[in-house]
């Protein structure tokens, strides 16, 4: 098997990082506003729950880089 050099690792990571973040935070907003929409909460309704997802979405994105820091193979010892 070969070894991933860091850049490509690097790379993996922020390709990965930016995909998921944007679709975790435009799915969380967007949630907010058709709730807000269904509920009939009106302008400040919706703006109140799209902050809230995202809030969510950036609280979920945080915990993914982490988790894929944390993971790491190239950071396990032997």
């Amino acid at each position: 098997m070969s070894q991933q050099s860091p850049i490509a690792r690097a790379a993996t990571l922020g390709g990965a990082t930016v995909l998921i973040a944007m679709q975790t935070i435009a799915a969380s907003v967007a949630g907010g506003w058709a709730i807000a929409g269904f509920l009939g909460l009106g302008d400040y309704g919706a703006y109140a729950l799209e902050a809230a997802g995202l809030v969510v979405g950036i609280w979920a994105v945080t915990k993914f880089v982490r988790s894929a820091i944390k993971n790491d193979p190239a950071r396990r010892t032997a």
